[in-house]
């Protein structure tokens, strides 16, 4: 009965919830409560949600707008819609790939170029290595094993060198410790990578392979020695390295506008 009571009056807070925001988008006040319960009840991804119909009862309004609610956290990555028998909205993962593809929508409107996305990511790696090293100075159980794997052989294939190195980047910025860096890091290498590597269409070279792998194993030293200025600078100059060579293939390329795609 206490229960019962309970959901009832869970119920009721909703639905005036929803009625004490008319002036936003019905479905936009369903997206918000939707990602706020998922973050209240703690749900991983993959967990699944409760079906629209359900949904519409406990808010008090009808399944279109829980329907648009739901696409709207879908575009952002937090929701997947599954279609068909068995189907329904389960909890997703965002990561930096969606946030990087709403991100250029608002870089294209600002008429924003590569050339500043660069720029920012080498101060967003050089962060990332600078946090990283400073945990490492802080006594921190910060494993670096995972990090120094990510190394670049001759034997590797174009597709392998291109995996090691934007892996390496990645997990740097996976290991700083701040999901802020990581996330919006990872967005903006999501916008730039691929851009700046259709510049290189043939066979990485031993030189440009060493290009990689001498900084990374610099940079993963400065880190192992808990040294955050010099892990910074040395990220931030190979970043720098990397994206003037790239970008010398095509010289227009980094004041060409981003796009959203």
């Amino acid at each position: 009965m206490t229960r019962n009571i309970t959901s009832s009056q869970d119920t009721a807070a909703r639905r005036r919830a929803v009625a004490m925001t008319r002036n936003e988008k019905v479905s936009k006040t369903v997206a918000r409560m939707v990602a706020k319960e998922i973050a209240d009840r703690g749900l991983a991804p993959g967990s699944a949600l409760e079906a629209e119909s359900e949904m519409a009862r406990r808010f008090g309004v009808g399944r279109a707008s829980v329907r648009e609610g739901l696409r709207l956290l879908e575009a952002q990555g937090l929701v997947t819609v599954r279609q068909g028998l068995g189907g329904g909205p389960i909890v997703s993962e965002p990561s930096g790939s969606e946030f990087g593809d709403t991100l250029s929508m608002y870089l294209q409107a600002r008429d924003v170029s590569f050339r500043e996305v660069a720029d920012a990511a080498l101060e967003m790696e050089g962060l990332a290595a600078a946090m990283l090293a400073d945990r490492v100075a802080a006594g921190e159980d910060v494993d670096l094993d995972t990090l120094a794997g990510k190394r670049i052989h001759p034997d590797m294939s174009n597709d392998e060198v291109i995996d090691t190195a934007v892996g390496f980047h990645r997990m740097l910025r996976e290991m700083s410790g701040n999901y802020i860096l990581t996330l919006t890091g990872s967005a903006l290498a999501h916008i730039y990578t691929d851009r700046i590597l259709e510049a290189h269409p043939h066979e990485w070279s031993e030189s440009e392979r060493e290009g990689f792998s001498g900084p990374h194993e610099q940079i993963h030293a400065a880190i192992a020695a808990g040294d955050p200025e010099r892990a910074r600078s040395l990220a931030r100059e190979h970043m720098r390295e990397v994206i003037e060579r790239l970008s010398a293939l095509n010289p227009r390329m980094l004041d060409e506008r981003v796009a959203w795609h």
